[in-house]
């Protein structure tokens, strides 16, 4: 008779996983798909050096802990339509409580925003977005933050290129 223990998963530990956490079989997975997230368990099982079978554990386990968090495609913004690209440092007319909530309820799930970092300094957002055109990059701004009445000023800057960095976390 099979053991009732057998079946148990072991609760994994809450909150941000900590490079500690992450054994060398893990960082070598996390690298492996961070260079090709759509590589098949097979090839990466392989590529690890360990069963077809561990890598999807470990790889589920990595997603249960929260040290991936999803997949991604990159897409070519330019041939989606949406060429130009800016940052635009944004400043809250106030730091409220209800200023920042309105502010942050609405402008990063706009479709133009690709990333939204709130950040430290002189500007309290740092918006990534895509738009069509420098005409398009205008009425963005002037439609969504620069008749926002929490928003205190903006600044945009165009991107000529982006050039990404390394995405994975280990050395």
């Amino acid at each position: 008779m099979a053991s009732a223990t057998k079946n148990v998963r072991r609760e994994q530990p809450q909150g941000p996983q900590t490079p500690e956490t992450l054994d060398a079989v893990d960082r070598q997975i996390i690298d492996t798909l961070v260079s090709d997230a759509r590589i098949t368990n097979r090839d990466l099982a392989d590529a690890v050096g360990i069963a077809p079978s561990t890598a999807l554990m470990r790889t589920r386990a990595l997603m249960e802990r929260g040290a991936i968090e999803g997949f991604e495609a990159k897409l070519n913004l330019a041939s989606i339509g949406r060429a130009v690209q800016a940052l635009i440092a944004v400043r809250l007319r106030a730091h409220d409580r209800d200023q920042i909530d309105t502010f942050t309820a609405r402008v990063p799930l706009l479709p133009e925003v690709l990333s939204t970092f709130h950040t430290s300094g002189s500007v309290d957002y740092l918006l990534h977005i895509a738009v069509r055109d420098t005409d398009a990059l205008r009425d963005w701004v002037l439609d969504n933050l620069t008749t926002d009445p929490v928003v205190g000023h903006t600044e945009t800057t165009l991107v000529f290129k982006h050039i990404p960095g390394h995405t994975g976390p280990l050395d």
